[in-house]
Formats: C-alpha cells, sequence, structure tokens
C-alpha cells in the first residue's frame, strides 16, 4: 500500500456514507495548506510596492508555521472523521517506515553486508548496532504487515454492506486496478527513464551493501519492463512486490468477507483458521500469496467487529503500548523480512491498534496521527511507498559514486542518516505530485466508471447471509 494502495478513501464506497471522507470532499482543506500562511502574510504588497516583514516578525511566523506542522490538529468534523484521518496516518507512517528502513542497509558496514539478515544481537561495531536497532525500530517488514491488515479493514467496511454479486464484485475490481496499477506504471516511467538517461551502469561499487547490489543488476530490457508491468517481477521497483499480493488479495477478499458473515464469530474463526493454515503450510507456487491473506482476514474480523461491540481496552495506554511492543520487538529479535515467527506477533499488534483507532477515535495516546504531518503522510502515502525506493536508490547512488570511499567505509553510519533525509524530502515532493496527478484523478474516474450503467451486471452470486 506499503504505501499502500487503498487509502481510506478505498473504503468510500458503500452506500451509507463510509465514502464521504474527507480526503474525497473537494471543499476540504487539509491543515498542511495553512503551514505557511503566517508566513506568506508576512510579505504584504502595498500601494508603494513589497513590504518586507522585519526579523522578529520573520521569525515569529517560521515558529508558528513549524509549530502548526507538528502539533496536532483538529481537522475532522467528527468521531468517524478521525477514525478515517487516524487510519490513513497510520498509513503514512508504515510507508515512512519502509524508507527509513532501507535507508540503513545499502552501505555495508565493516564486516556487516546484510544488516537487516540477523538479529540485532548478532551485529558487531558501534556504527552498525545502531544502524540495526535503527531498522528494527522502523521495520519495514513491520510496516507491509501493518498495510495488509489495514487493506482488509478499510476494504471490508466497503463490502460488508453490500451484498455479493457479479455486478458489485466487478465494480469493486474496477476500482481496485485504478487505485493500484496508475501510480505504480508512473514508478515504472521514473525508473525506466533514470535507467536510459541517467544510470551510469551497473557495478558492484566499493562500501555498497549486498542489498545494494541486487538492483538492477540485469541490463534493462523491453522484455523486463513487460514481466514487471504484469507483475511477473519486481526488479525494476522492489517495493512493488507487494502490489501483486495486494491485487490478488483484493479478488479474494469479497469471498472472504461473506465467508465472515455479519454476525456470529463461528464463520469468522474458521474463515482466519484457515488462512493461518494456509500460511503455514501452503508452499510452491501459491506461497506468495497464502503466506499474507490471513493479514487481510484479521484486518477484515476486526472491521466487522468494531462497528458491532464496544471495546473497553481501546483507550488504555497499556493496552496500546503492548501493542507497540508487538509490533515493534521482533524486528530486533528476528531478521527483518517475512517469516511466520515475526510477522505473527506484529499482526496481533497491528491488529489491537487499528482496532483501538476505530473504537476510540479520540484517544489522547494517539494524537500524534492528527499532526499535520501525519495527514498529509497518510494523503500520499501510496505515491509515497511506490516511488521510495527508486528516489532512494538514486541518491545513495550518487553519493557511491561521488563521494570519496574512505567516508563511505569509515563514516557509514552518518552518511546513511543523511541520504535518509534527502531521500525522504524528494520522494515527498514526487509523491505529492503524483497523487494530485495520477493516483487522485485515476481514482476518481475509476470509481465513475463503475457507477455507469454498463458495468452493472445482477446476477447475484450468493444470497446475502445475515449470520
Amino acid at each position: 500500500m506499503a504505501g499502500h494502495p487503498d487509502r481510506i478513501q478505498d473504503g468510500a464506497d458503500r452506500a451509507d456514507g463510509v465514502g464521504s471522507a474527507v480526503a474525497h470532499d473537494p471543499s476540504y482543506s487539509t491543515p498542511r495548506d495553512t503551514i505557511f500562511v503566517k508566513w506568506v502574510d508576512s510579505v504584504r504588497i502595498c500601494r508603494g510596492g513589497i513590504v518586507e516583514p522585519d526579523a522578529d516578525h520573520r521569525l515569529l511566523a517560521l515558529k508558528s508555521a513549524i509549530r502548526q506542522f507538528v502539533m496536532p490538529v483538529s481537522a475532522s468534523k467528527n468521531s468517524f472523521g478521525r477514525f478515517l484521518d487516524r487510519l490513513e496516518a497510520l498509513r503514512g507512517v508504515a510507508a515512512l517506515w519502509v524508507i527509513v528502513s532501507h535507508s540503513m542497509i545499502w552501505l555495508a558496514m565493516g564486516e556487516e553486508t546484510a544488516l537487516w539478515s540477523k538479529p540485532v544481537f548478532d551485529v558487531h561495531g558501534g556504527q552498525a548496532v545502531l544502524a540495526r536497532a535503527v531498522v528494527g525500530l522502523f521495520n519495514g517488514a513491520a510496516a507491509v504487515d501493518i498495510f495488509f491488515v489495514l487493506s482488509g479493514f478499510v476494504l471490508a467496511r466497503s463490502l460488508r454492506n453490500n451484498p455479493l454479486t457479479l455486478g458489485n464484485y466487478s465494480r469493486f475490481v474496477v476500482r481496485r486496478v485504478f487505485r493500484i496499477f496508475p501510480a505504480f506504471w508512473l514508478s515504472l516511467a521514473v525508473v525506466v527513464l533514470y535507467l536510459v538517461f541517467v544510470f551510469p551502469g551497473y557495478a558492484k561499487l566499493p562500501g555498497a551493501s549486498v542489498w545494494f547490489n541486487w538492483a538492477y543488476a540485469e541490463p534493462f530490457s523491453a522484455e523486463q519492463l513487460w514481466q514487471n508491468v504484469r507483475f511477473h517481477t519486481a526488479s525494476l521497483n522492489s517495493n512493488a512486490w507487494t502490489l501483486k499480493i495486494e491485487m490478488a488479495a483484493s479478488l479474494v477478499l469479497p469471498f472472504m468477507v461473506w465467508c465472515i458473515g455479519r454476525r456470529g464469530m463461528a464463520r469468522a474463526w474458521v474463515t482466519l483458521g484457515v488462512a493461518i493454515a494456509a500460511s503455514v503450510w501452503v508452499t510452491g507456487d501459491w506461497a506468495w500469496l497464502t503466506t499474507y491473506l490471513y493479514m487481510f482476514a484479521a484486518g477484515a474480523i476486526i472491521s466487522r467487529q468494531t462497528e458491532r461491540a464496544d471495546f473497553h481496552l481501546a483507550s488504555s495506554r497499556w493496552f496500546l503500548a503492548s501493542c507497540a511492543a508487538l509490533i515493534v520487538v521482533p524486528g530486533f529479535y528476528w531478521p527483518t523480512i517475512h517469516i511466520w515467527q515475526a510477522d505473527f506477533p506484529i499482526v496481533l499488534g497491528a491488529s489491537g491498534l487499528i482496532s483501538a483507532i476505530a473504537a476510540s477515535p479520540k484517544s489522547s495516546a494517539l494524537r500524534f496521527l492528527d499532526s499535520a504531518w501525519a495527514r498529509f503522510l497518510g494523503k500520499i502515502s501510496y505515491s509515497f511507498y511506490i516511488l521510495g525506493f527508486i528516489t532512494l536508490y538514486m541518491v545513495a547512488n550518487w553519493c557511491l559514486h561521488s563521494l570519496p570511499a574512505g567516508l563511505l567505509q569509515r563514516w557509514p553510519l552518518p552518511v546513511m542518516a543523511v541520504v535518509c533525509v534527502v531521500a525522504v524530502a524528494f520522494t515527498t515532493v514526487f509523491a505529492a505530485a503524483s497523487f494530485h496527478w495520477i493516483e487522485k484523478p485515476l481514482t476518481v474516474l475509476g470509481r465513475r466508471l463503475t457507477q455507469s450503467r454498463t458495468l452493472t451486471i445482477p446476477a447475484q452470486l450468493h444470497p446475502r447471509v445475515d449470520s
């Protein structure tokens, strides 16, 4: 998503108005729109020309802008709006985790050439231990798990109140295609332009990590592009491997929601149990999907439960701290890859955290999700996620070719920290442009197309079951 491709507006297709999230309201202005208002207002155009503000006025305006950007804001009109905003912000935070974790593993650190592949207590060297701790804290694998649970939660809300008919299913799939593919194809276009016009050619550069040297080792070709376009490989954009799972899970999720039902827990537990069993025991050609389906099922189940029952632990700081620990601790104890021993507690923690946001949208313990930066990042999270890798790669590759090898080998952690900040800044700009010019217009187009009569197919697959 990460990332990820179903911003909260994907849950906006419910007939009862879940789709009227603030992200879809053209008259709604996010807090970020007023961040620099005071700064702009400090320069006034008068009859005699432009009056420059004095230093004190300028400093006061800048402080006010920074405070407004960092501190929580109350943009939501009601609890439901805040609930949507916080889920969206959570997705943005998870997308940020991915690029931060990748930023800490592109340089080798002495003998540590693959930091992500071992627990933090098996890493040696001061800078290496600190870098591995950052990777554990901002665990990219945990972020992907959060994406998948969030997708199950949000999409299940858009599916639950509509019967499973061929027409509804077709419209849902079309909306998902228009949601996922355009920004993904844009990212591939950026990669192709970089490889054709800027890329200096593949070489195993001194100081680069194993992870970095995996990228773009194969010469670019039209066949490689075609394989990436159809999700056969993610060699051009390594973050895109999750999109294949998102799209495939979207095809399965309507049936999963029907299996879970609208009341009672028996069918929900059976559905979740089957999905978990498949994630552990199914191997071979379908393991790429079955490994993660239970995450979507967990999201769908908690989506139903938080609609139907009070969740008294939602506002408990101890409960939220426990959820955070379940998400973060596996990143220190296990390699930051998708193994069930790490994924299970992360999914449990993510499910609890999302349940708490849904059940107690005004909880003060989660006020950081109300800040303007989190809201803005959540809004552009899919484009941020899908453009994050290529942006980081371009900045890192420039450093490897331009900076002295001695600097990279002696001070890898400070170099990676600076590159992280630069990559996040550039990715934010690119993602904002992608959101406004590609992602949002095509999502709206997909929604409008599915509202036309040509896609209404009345044949019913299953009757609605209320148990």
